[in-house]
C-alpha cells in the first residue's frame, strides 16, 4: 500500500499544475480585462498628448491663416502698384526705347561711313607707299650712279687743296698779324 500512497502523493503534487491548467480558461477573461484597461489608459494618455499638440497646431494654423489674409492684401496692393506703374511708365519706356533705337541707327550709319573712310584711307596709303617705294628706288639708283663721279670729284678737290698755299703762312696772315699786333 505504500506504493499507492506514493502514487497519491505524486498525484497531489501534480494536481495543482493540472488544476491551474484547468482554471486557466477562467482566469483568461480577467487578464484580457486587465490588458484592455491598460490599453485604455494608454489611449487616454495619448489622447491628452494629441489634444495638447493639436491645440498648438490649431493656434499656429489660426495665426498662419491671419497672416495669409494680410499677405493676400499685400499681394493685391503690390499687383495694383505694378499695374499702375506699367500703365504710367510703359509708354515712356517704349518712347525712350524708340529714341534709343534711332540713336543706335544713327551710330550704325556713322560707323558704316567711318568704315568706308577707313577703307579709302587704307587704299590711298597703300598707293602712297607703292609710289614712295618706286621713287625711293629711283633716288637710290641715282645716288648709286652718282657715287663714282662724287669720289672722283672728292679726289680732285683734295688734289687742288694740296696745291693751294697754306693759309696760315700767306700774305694775308702776315697783314693780319701786322694790324693786330701779334
Amino acid at each position: 500500500m505504500a506504493s499507492d500512497r506514493d502514487t497519491d502523493d505524486a498525484d497531489d503534487a501534480a494536481s495543482p499544475g493540472v488544476f491551474d491548467t484547468l482554471l486557466m480558461p477562467l482566469r483568461l477573461p480577467g487578464r484580457v480585462v486587465s490588458d484592455i484597461e491598460t490599453l485604455a489608459e494608454a489611449v487616454v494618455a495619448l489622447q491628452r498628448t494629441a489634444d495638447t499638440h493639436l491645440a498648438a497646431v490649431d493656434e499656429n494654423a489660426g495665426q498662419l491663416v491671419e497672416g495669409l489674409k494680410g499677405l493676400h492684401g499685400s499681394v493685391d496692393e503690390v499687383k495694383g502698384t505694378v499695374d499702375t506703374l506699367e500703365q504710367e511708365r510703359m509708354p515712356a519706356f517704349l518712347e525712350a526705347t524708340g529714341k534709343l533705337q534711332e540713336s543706335i541707327d544713327r551710330i550704325e550709319g556713322r560707323v558704316e561711313t567711318l568704315e568706308t573712310l577707313e577703307n579709302t584711307i587704307e587704299e590711298m596709303m597703300a598707293g602712297l607707299r607703292e609710289d614712295l617705294n618706286t621713287r625711293m628706288l629711283a633716288v637710290e639708283h641715282e645716288v648709286r650712279s652718282m657715287q663714282a663721279p662724287m669720289k672722283t670729284m672728292a679726289n680732285d678737290v683734295a688734289k687742288i687743296d694740296g696745291l693751294l698755299p697754306n693759309p696760315d703762312d700767306g700774305p694775308l696772315t702776315r697783314l693780319k698779324d701786322t694790324l693786330t699786333g701779334n
